[in-house]
């Protein structure tokens, strides 16, 4: 009988299950802030893609934010809001086509505002009607709006005949001026200028371009920002220069703004001035301004620009206009305005402190994105009306 006692198990060295237990713990870990990584650059992503998309979106519908609390003869209540209770010329709008030109306010308490209706163009005002303020004041075409004579034309572009109001001024022989609206606005956002120009016996062109109600679209029915829709400005220049024009001055409003200076930039040699109204001078800072006010972190809104790029081919770099203000060398009118919620307003204002002495004009004036005429039209349309009297 073996006297051996059986051999016993090599005993673990101390701490080895600890460690395999801390090493599955870190794989979880790890395992766990990659799904998380994954989500968050799905969540970043996302939200991106749907910035990406309203910035590119085309809408041309409506919006009615308030309800009309009651009218009388020669007045309406409004809700006591920014945009109902401030001094200017505005039109106040309601659904099924309604529209009245705002006096000043005559009474109001703590939560409404009384304002004078100096003039109803459409429909009838009645208590409880959904309405919004509009700054464009006006509606209809050039002669039912403001009495002037004009004629429904087209100019031909890459993708087909575009629509516009051409006013014909003294003479077709001369200085013609191109109007061109904002991103998801229209031809009636050119009104408030026309009575200047006209004035001036200038022949005007307001212009549509591809994506607006009535005219060709682009091949994606994106909104690009001004980085294709500048070509149809160019195009208005040609028909423009082949219907009488020796020279045009190019008038843009927000985005029209940025196609305004691209087109400038491409071909300046025919462009005897340019008028700015609350433009794009910088679609990055733009960009930024626009994320800000959604409350997205600017890493968030950086992710949106990089996929904006990538949906619609743009290189936003290039439509910061502050690299080129130095190269300026055609006289320009620039209004900003100082509450202006849309569009980033510095790189407006370094625009005009870096380009050559006496190359801009710049009006600071009050109120929100492109209301410079609205609040003070008396004051806006002296600018307007000297600076076009002095141009070559």
């Amino acid at each position: 009988m073996s006297t051996d006692a059986p051999e016993s198990e090599v005993p673990a060295p101390p701490g080895r299950p600890a460690a395999k237990r801390r090493r599955r713990r870190a794989r979880t870990l790890m395992a766990t802030i990659a799904a998380l990584a994954v989500l968050l650059c799905a969540a970043v992503g996302g939200i991106g893609w749907y910035f990406a998309g309203v910035a590119t979106e085309v809408d041309h519908s409506a919006e009615y934010p308030f309800t009309i609390e009651d009218a009388s003869a020669g007045t309406v209540t409004l809700p006591r809001e920014p945009e109902t209770e401030r001094p200017g010329t505005w039109a106040l709008v309601w659904k099924h086509g309604g529209r009245a030109l705002l006096g000043p306010v005559v009474g109001g308490g703590e939560d409404h505002v009384v304002r004078k209706v100096v003039s109803v163009s459409h429909g009838t005002l009645v208590k409880g009607a959904a309405a919004g303020i509009d700054h464009w004041v006006y509606s209809g075409d050039p002669r039912s709006a403001l009495g002037l004579d004009f004629k429904d034309v087209t100019y031909p572009t890459r993708l087909g005949p575009m629509p516009a109001w051409l006013l014909p001024g003294t003479s077709p022989k001369g200085t013609w001026v191109i109007a061109v609206h904002g991103r998801n606005a229209d031809k009636a956002e050119t009104f408030r200028a026309m009575r200047t120009v006209h004035g001036l016996g200038l022949p005007m062109l307001s212009i549509a371009y591809r994506n607006d109600v009535g005219a060709p679209k682009s091949g994606d029915h994106k909104n690009h920002l001004g980085d294709t829709e500048w070509n149809d400005v160019a195009s208005a220049v040609s028909y423009a220069r082949a219907n009488g024009a020796t020279g045009v001055v190019l008038y843009g409003w927000s985005m029209g703004g940025a196609m305004v200076m691209t087109a400038l930039r491409h071909d300046p040699s025919f462009v005897r001035g340019v008028v700015l109204d609350s433009p794009v001078m910088d679609w990055s800072a733009t960009l930024d301004k626009q994320g800000d006010a959604r409350h997205l972190p600017r890493f968030v809104t950086s992710v949106a620009k990089a996929v904006l790029q990538r949906r619609i081919g743009i290189d936003l770099k290039d439509y910061d206009q502050r690299r080129y203000a130095p190269k300026l060398r055609t006289p320009t009118l620039l209004f900003t305005t100082a509450d202006d919620a849309v569009v980033a307003n510095r790189p407006a204002f370094a625009f005009a402190r870096t380009a050559p002495p006496g190359m801009v004009t710049h009006i600071a004036a009050q109120g929100d994105h492109t209301e410079a005429w609205n609040v003070d039209p008396p004051a806006y349309e002296a600018a307007l009306r000297t600076f076009l009297t002095k141009l070559p």
